[in-house]
Order: structure tokens, then C-alpha cells, then sequence
């Protein structure tokens, strides 16, 4: 057993995919939750969507730089997922994207990540 894990977490059925252009960032997300979940670090929409096709993700935890490049828009990942819980890795607390995003349901993660932030924050996202 791995030490700080929730045990009820650990045996649900939550699936989350991180969907991020960094891979450094979408491996640290995934590594800090994958004791926890099934956790997918996928790196574009359509492998996203694809993935998707036999088991849809909980939880879709997005990186900004998706938003920010233009790659990616928040309707498009409510639009391919919409049952899924929403989460947005940001920089700042005051992002640009805020507004927007908020009111399509999106949870924000704020850097620097720390494990216990992390775990708390999908844990809470995830039984509402």
C-alpha cells in the first residue's frame, strides 16, 4: 500500500484522462493520482476522444497551454465529453481563460501542483 493513498479511492472505478501538450506536466499529474485512479496522460484531443471510445473518462484534467495556443477550445472538450467533471492546470490564479472557463464547469489547479492539492482537489471534484 502506498503511504498518504485513500483506500476507498483507490478500489472506485474513477477514470480520469490528462490531457496536456506538456509532457512533463501531464506525467507529474498522472504519476500524483495514478495510486488513487485509473489516470491516462493523453497528449492531443483526438487521441482523447479515441481512447474514450470503449470507456469514457470521470474527469478530464486539462493543461492551459491547450487553451492558450488556440489548439483546443472549451466547448470543443465539453462537447466531446460531456458527462465528464472538468479540471484546468493554470498558472496564475488570475488566468485569462478564467471566465470563459468557469462558466462552462470548469475546477482549477493552481501551480505549483503539490501531491496533497492535487488528491484533495479530484477527490472533492469527484464525489460531488
Amino acid at each position: 500500500m502506498q503511504i498518504g493513498v485513500d483506500c476507498n479511492l483507490a478500489v472506485g472505478n474513477w477514470r480520469i484522462f490528462v490531457l496536456d501538450t506538456d509532457e512533463i506536466g501531464r506525467m507529474a499529474v498522472q504519476f500524483m493520482l495514478h495510486d488513487e485512479y485509473e489516470t491516462h496522460e493523453i497528449a492531443s484531443l483526438q487521441a482523447a476522444v479515441a481512447k474514450a471510445q470503449d470507456w469514457p473518462p470521470d474527469l478530464i484534467i486539462l493543461g492551459e497551454a491547450l487553451l492558450d495556443d488556440g489548439r483546443l477550445t472549451v466547448e470543443m472538450v465539453s462537447e466531446q465529453f460531456p458527462n465528464a467533471r472538468l479540471m484546468l492546470v493554470v498558472g496564475e490564479a488570475r488566468s485569462a481563460l478564467s471566465q470563459p472557463v468557469i462558466s462552462k464547469g470548469f475546477v482549477f489547479l493552481h501551480k505549483p501542483l503539490r501531491l496533497e492539492d492535487v488528491r484533495a482537489k479530484v477527490a472533492a471534484v469527484l464525489q460531488n
